[in-house]
């Protein structure tokens, strides 16, 4: 089938979705889907049934039916009986009407937390109104989607965010269950695994309608997908475990993590029409990175004569670590915004800059071993990690520098358009592990850089008195360019560039969702497409097809397009039983196109493939439910895996198929108000998955002759399986949870019965699969009527599964393996007014020395490290 064809299959795909417009009452959706991130003001509302009665009471049955916590530390006003509250509302709305003319007034202190306090007196003129009545239909708390739901969900909001910030940008992200970061200490960038699968687009990562992921060689440690933001844009997270029914579930064979910056209603409070946020921070552990080539841990492996052997094995420099309370590194942003009827507009800025950071020093450091041959002495390490305890880890400090302009513009009251524009611009250290193990040893590269420029619009047209439409429509663009600088010298080559490419990336998307309610239940449909397209090339100016030219390895050109469409729904006959199935069609086509010379016969890839979904779930008891879901997903050959470059070279007498995974999950909801005391909350949640990848694509390679054998191919299936469960209860004044995942099984078949635990030679998957154990648990309280919240956080993390080692993969792919640890976080917060708030955290309290799961990047992770920061809101 010819390219042009095949684009015309891929734009039929996406208007497929604009003709499924037409047909809102044929097709079934999954409200659960990772589609939008809700604003922290978008909470749900409940409804309330409250007689007239003395104020306490109805405060307390407020907090009895929603679950928020409501503090006050003075005696409520004697004799004051409360009006009737009869309708669905939010809490701040109920709040509003039963403390309306009492002279008491509330402020949101948290997530689901209000503290009460005496309103001001007011002047003799002053004038006090009577709440609105507002009405409006329930909306989904996004922190129960997990609980209410046919699939894991992850929801992290703003404030868990900035709690577990950490060191490193994918730090946020530690601590949920089923998901961990790959190659976390590495350029600044996020690559989400998700349950063992990671990288090419397994798990998108879609920032406010857009895409920017992009794959970069990592030598000997296969390559890294990454993904560029500020932790201080992000607004809310959601992470949906496995195939998706949602708009931006195409390609997601592990799951898709849904992003959205900040907004207006982020920053401005309730009743103002603007506000500004200011942020600032110190941190400790970190040193200025020392010039270009400064080596750094152990070095000198080999054999030296007798006499010849160096005293010590350790570089001179990288011992000095700051003291536990001195600061080295900080970040500043700022963000102001305008909120109107008709406009909303925010501008935002990040600065942050950290040097090196300091390993630990508790554990199992790295050691020198030394043989006595009888003719001189050989010279060793255990494991390929060379970095000593408290060292400074070379090649992990960054200097970013983000922007973010956003306006939504609502010229009628069920339309709005939101236009943004975000730039993201870093320098940072990077090393290829290959340079550490074949002897050079740990080296200070220079710095490298990446910038990303993110351009997105919005539609969205919601009437408010038809459930037939609540339409959305979007169209993005993103350029990213990467340029690793390298000490990278390898077959007589020097690649001071290392990788220098320019992805550009665009698309669009529309989709609407149908709510019927009908004699036979309510019905909730989702339906629509997208269409995407994307270019991969190195700068025009840059020389670069063969190896060593313009002193970067062999980079890609290539085209790629990709279009999708869904029909998915959900229909609850009884209030105790929810029906969901969803179908996506997705097409691709990709192209090689590589400058001819020398014979090159460009690779052309033609896919397509349905993809169907199926749930159901029963509510046996009020907030008990029981599901089973079954779920597939087809991710089309990626940019990477089609195009020639350094590392692999597609073959085009391969007709890659498409990789197919056949999720089974079961498991258990658990969600109850007041379950002990009155206001607090109970969620639970206990998940079994099975997740077989049929078609799964790595690399392999078939033949002697270095990488020109390298080619992507499909393994007859990849196999993950294994148990999650959670736990978290909140009595206000004390806050618990708890998280574990176990892997029971992973198997990766090149062919029936040719099959490896821990991946397969010369391959990537190897560099994903996740530890047997990780449990986290985090303990917490609040004090002085909810101002001060102090809490405490364990990880565990296992260790690589045994089965699997490095004789499994070996090759081209050298295996990075990781012992378990332990690490102990500290965190405080204190809301010194309604505007400022300070918070402390000690990281890694036990100051152990550790490197990260799935770490490919053979460096410790950080010691002991102390965090300070301020926000002022106002």
């Amino acid at each position: 089938m010819s390219g042009t064809e095949t684009g015309r299959r891929c734009l039929a795909a996406y208007l497929m979705g604009g003709t499924a417009l037409a047909l809102s009452a044929l097709f079934v959706s999954s409200p659960a889907s990772a589609q939008e991130v809700p604003a922290a003001s978008e909470v749900r509302r409940y409804a309330f049934d409250i007689d007239a009665k003395p104020l306490a009471e109805a405060i307390a049955d407020v907090g009895a039916v929603s679950g928020w916590r409501i503090a006050y530390s003075f005696e409520l006003p004697e004799n004051t009986v409360s009006g009737g509250l009869r309708g669905n509302f939010t809490v701040e709305e109920a709040m509003r009407r039963l403390l309306s003319g009492t002279g008491v007034t509330y402020r949101v202190s948290g997530a689901q937390s209000i503290v009460l306090d005496r309103m001001p007196v007011a002047d003799d003129d002053a004038l006090m109104l009577d709440a609105i009545d507002i009405t409006a239909v329930p909306v989904q708390n996004p922190a129960d989607l997990n609980y209410e739901s046919s699939s894991s969900v992850v929801y992290i909001p703003q404030e868990e965010i900035q709690r577990f910030r950490g060191t490193s940008v994918g730090d946020f992200l530690k601590g949920q269950p089923g998901v961990m970061t790959g190659d976390n200490r590495n350029s600044g960038a996020i690559d989400i695994n998700i349950r063992g699968m990671q990288g090419q687009g397994r798990v998108p990562v879609v920032i406010d309608g857009s895409v920017q992921q992009n794959t970069v060689y990592r030598g000997y440690s296969g390559v890294a997908s990454r993904n560029y933001i500020d932790p201080d844009l992000i607004g809310g997270v959601v992470i949906e475990k496995g195939p998706s029914s949602g708009v931006y579930g195409t390609g997601a064979t592990g799951g898709v993590a849904v992003m959205r910056t900040l907004r207006a209603d982020d920053i401005v409070k309730s009743g103002n029409s603007w506000g500004a946020r200011i942020r600032g921070g110190l941190m400790g552990n970190t040193s200025e990175p020392p010039p270009p080539y400064t080596t750094g841990g152990y070095y000198g492996s080999g054999s030296y004569p007798y006499g010849g052997l160096p005293s010590d094995l350790g570089a001179p420099t990288g011992m000095n670590r700051p003291a536990f309370l001195e600061p080295t590194a900080g970040f500043g942003s700022a963000a102001i915004a305008y909120k109107s009827d008709r406009i909303d507009l925010l501008g935002a800025y990040v600065r942050r800059k950290q040097g090196n950071y300091h390993a630990g020093t508790k554990g199992d450091t790295p050691t020198p071993i030394i043989r006595d041959t009888g003719s001189g002495y050989t010279v060793g390490f255990e494991g390929l990690n060379r970095f000593r305890a408290g060292e400074e880890v070379l090649n992990t400090s960054m200097e970013n520098t983000s922007y973010l302009i956003k306006g939504e513009f609502r010229p009628w009251a069920d339309q709005s358009l939101t236009l943004s524009y975000r730039r993201y611009e870093s320098e940072f250290g990077e090393l290829m592990p290959s340079v550490i193990i074949r002897g050079e040893g740990a080296l200070q590269a220079p710095l490298s850089e990446v910038t990303v420029d993110t351009y997105t619009a919005n539609y969205n047209w919601n009437p408010a008195d038809s459930d037939l439409f609540d339409l959305t429509a979007e169209v993005w663009r993103t350029r990213t360019e990467t340029q690793i600088r390298t000490p990278y010298r390898f077959f007589g080559f020097d690649f001071g560039q290392g990788y220098w490419d320019v992805a550009k990336r665009w698309g669009g998307t529309i989709y609407n969702r149908t709510k019927l309610d009908t004699g036979v239940g309510d019905f909730t449909f989702d339906y629509g497409g997208s269409y995407t397209a994307g270019t991969i090339e190195p700068p025009e100016d840059v020389a670069s097809k063969d190896p060593g030219a313009g002193g970067i390895l062999e980079a890609r050109y290539a085209r790629r397009e990709e279009g999708s469409a869904f029909l998915s729904g959900e229909w609850k006959p009884f209030d105790w039983l929810k029906l969901e199935s969803a179908v996506r069609y997705t097409a691709a086509h990709s192209r090689d196109n590589r400058p001819s010379s020398g014979g090159v016969v460009h690779n052309e890839q033609t896919n397509a493939g349905f993809a169907p979904i199926y749930a159901i779930t029963v509510e046996p008891l009020d907030g008990f439910q029981v599901y089973g879901r079954y779920a597939e997903a087809i991710r089309l050959p990626s940019i990477f895996e089609t195009s020639g470059g350094w590392s692999q070279t597609p073959d085009p007498d391969l007709d890659l198929k498409a990789e197919r995974a056949q999720d089974w999950e079961f498991g258990v909801n658990y969600l109850k108000n007041g379950a002990f005391l009155q206001g607090d909350a109970l969620r639970g949640k206990f998940a079994y998955f099975n997740n077989y990848v049929k078609d799964y694509l790595t690399r392999s390679i078939n033949t002697w002759g270095g990488f020109g054998g390298a080619r992507i191919r499909n393994m007859e299936h990849a196999w993950f399986e294994g148990f999650e469960a959670e736990l978290n209860y909140d009595a206000g004044v004390v806050f618990t949870g708890m998280s574990a995942t176990l892997h029971t099984y992973a198997e990766f078949c090149r062919q029936k019965e040719e099959c490896w635990s821990g991946g397969v030679k010369n391959g990537y998957a190897q560099m994903h699969l996740p530890p047997e154990w990780t449990a986290d648990a985090t303990l917490g309280t609040r004090l002085f009527d909810e101002t001060l919240t102090l809490g405490g956080r364990v990880t565990y993390v296992g260790d690589r599964p045994a089965s699997s080692s490095n004789r499994d993969s070996g090759g081209y792919t050298t295996l990075a393996i990781w012992d378990h640890y332990t690490l102990v976080d500290f965190f405080a917060t204190y809301e010194v007014n309604e505007n400022l708030s300070l918070d402390v955290n000690v990281d890694n309290v036990l100051d152990a020395y550790y490197m990260d799961a799935l770490n490919t990047g053979l460096m410790p992770s950080p010691g002991r490290t102390f965090r300070a920061s301020f926000t002022y809101n106002f």
